[in-house]
């Protein structure tokens, strides 16, 4: 046989057994890079191309990991296509800085407990998350982000700034019936605008609203709220940066609380006067993502607590809304058993009919709005009933009823 016909047999030969190796080598890489999204195979440096080019590349070739270089700036930029190209260069205080490994990091320790669909969260919010993604999808959670500017607790001029009525509105509704958390970051433009107690008084019935409507978020990490940041944007009933500085305080003192007695989250941000825009109202631009940073670490931490409830036994959504739906019916049940409605004159409010129990040492559970003249009254307890009753049944809330406790709260 010729030599020469030899010789090229044999390089064609290599050369289909080289192409073959990378082939399957890059097939190989490609696979195990897919299987770590924080980080990317590549050859070790001690690899050369003599040793690839050998008998093939198996599972026990050596690589070196090495972390994605690329910044969280990029990423943050990436996922927030709404925002202004420079909101994340070089203004961000780096001490608040959540680098992009620690937070694919976090993702990684809890791909392996959590279950097959991503645990959803809720974030309503007014414009200080405005340039934030609307959705948010990781394989372990997802975070919906509704931002309305404007929004305040309660508004009763303009329902689509009011969160009581959005909360009953159908499409927050079907989110919230769906998620295993809801955070609300509310507050600036309420602080403005109404006093601090009257406003924890708002939060009160919103708290009950949603554990009455929504019977699967009863836990403390189910419910979390922000306190308010810095505000020096005056208004009308504070005219002064001093006056609307001690109603923030304010607020955020009985926040806290408020947290204790209803049994929910307090969210603190890292956010100082510094940070505010030239409004006195807004965040700077740069600063935004410190927001960011902040919230997907601390949904991050609830997602792992909560994973470890689903670790040994994965639940499917349908069996979720299972669940919550049981939840919800035997909530209903139990208020529906330890409940008394009283009529009532138009000239009671709310906040009054409440510092008109806490004056007779009446203890309940919660009240609702009133409707058509009727004040229903929820109790915890067959015992808190009772004893209410007695009192209750001694009393007629009626025009002139309202006029002796009006006598008898300013005296």
């Amino acid at each position: 046989m010729d030599t020469s016909n030899m010789s090229y047999d044999h390089r064609l030969t290599s050369e289909h057994n080289h192409i073959s190796i990378i082939e399957n080598y890059c097939h190989s890489s490609s696979a195990i890079s897919n299987s770590h999204n924080s980080f990317v195979l590549i050859p070790s440096h001690s690899d050369n191309n003599s040793n690839l080019m050998n008998s093939g590349i198996n599972h026990s070739t050596s690589f070196n990991q090495q972390p994605i270089s690329d910044s969280y700036e990029h990423f943050l930029t990436k996922s927030i296509k709404n925002c202004p190209q420079n909101l994340y260069e070089g203004q961000k205080p780096h001490n608040h800085q959540l680098s992009f490994s620690t937070s694919l990091c976090l993702t990684n320790s809890i791909e392996g407990i959590s279950s097959k669909e991503p645990s959803m969260f809720f974030l309503l919010t007014d414009s200080h998350d405005k340039y934030f993604p609307p959705l948010l999808k990781t394989s372990s959670y997802k975070i919906i982000v509704k931002p309305i500017s404007g929004l305040q607790w309660i508004n009763h001029c303009d329902k689509n700034l009011c969160t009581k009525s959005l909360l009953l509105s159908s499409s927050i509704s079907s989110i919230l019936s769906s998620c295993v958390g809801v955070l609300f970051l509310i507050g600036t433009n309420s602080i403005r605008n109404t006093s601090a107690p009257r406003i924890i008084e708002q939060l009160e019935d919103i708290i009950d609203l949603v554990r009455f409507n929504y019977g699967h978020l009863q836990s403390k990490a189910d419910i979390s709220i922000t306190s308010v940041f810095p505000c020096h944007k005056t208004s009308k009933l504070f005219p002064s940066i001093s006056s609307l500085s001690s109603n923030v305080n304010n607020y955020n003192i009985l926040l806290e609380d408020l947290s204790i007695r209803k049994d929910f989250s307090i969210v603190h941000f890292p956010i100082t006067v510094e940070h505010l825009n030239n409004d006195g109202l807004h965040i700077c631009f740069p600063y935004v993502s410190i927001l960011w940073n902040f919230l997907e670490q601390y949904l991050v931490d609830l997602i792992i607590k909560k994973s470890t409830f689903t670790r040994c036994i994965p639940r499917s959504r349908t069996a979720i809304q299972k669940r919550n739906k049981k939840q919800h019916d035997k909530l209903k049940q139990k208020i529906k058993t330890y409940s008394s409605i009283k009529y009532i004159d138009s000239i009671w409010k709310l906040k009054d009919l409440k510092a008109y129990q806490k004056y007779k040492q009446i203890k309940y559970g919660h009240l609702l709005e009133i409707r058509r003249n009727k004040l229903y009254v929820y109790f915890n307890n067959i015992v808190q009933q009772q004893q209410a009753e007695r009192i209750l049944n001694l009393i007629s809330f009626d025009a002139n009823s309202f006029s002796d406790w009006c006598h008898t709260s300013t005296s």
